[in-house]
């Protein structure tokens, strides 16, 4: 059987599915999501064999902001430690490919870097206007 490339495409009918896959056919969106188990705790109880988001595991605004820092830092100097190369690359895979590249990760490098050491300035800063430098 040969069709037309213009002819319109049609879905499985119900008839279809179920005699394929021998369930019922159930209408998108009739079926209520399953409850879970710790509906109508607090969110802070802990309920035995609970795997979730623990509170007090979560890194500080500061750890995260010096792992921010120190990871963009790292992006850079690697780029610096490249940029004799960009030449020779540029030549044996392309000028727009290899500058863009470089554009990219520079970028990235960058922010990550910028956004750790505002955050840690900022961080300073509170905690120096409030007197809890230690």
């Amino acid at each position: 059987m040969t069709t037309s490339p213009n002819a319109p495409m049609t879905s499985p009918t119900r008839r279809d599915i179920t005699a394929e896959t021998g369930l019922p056919y159930v209408p998108p969106g009739t079926i209520p999501a399953p409850a879970s188990a710790y509906d109508g705790l607090p969110r802070d109880t802990a309920v035995a064999g609970d795997r979730g988001w623990d509170r007090d595991s979560e890194l500080s605004q500061m750890s995260k902001a010096v792992i921010a820092t120190v990871f963009g830092l790292a992006l850079l100097i690697a780029a610096f430690a490249v940029i004799g190369r960009l030449g020779g690359w540029a030549a044996d895979y392309g000028t727009i490919l290899v500058y863009l590249a470089f554009f990219l990760w520079m970028s990235i490098a960058g922010r990550v870097f910028w956004w750790g050491a505002d955050t840690l300035i900022a961080e300073i800063r509170k905690k120096s206007n409030t007197g809890d430098c230690r």
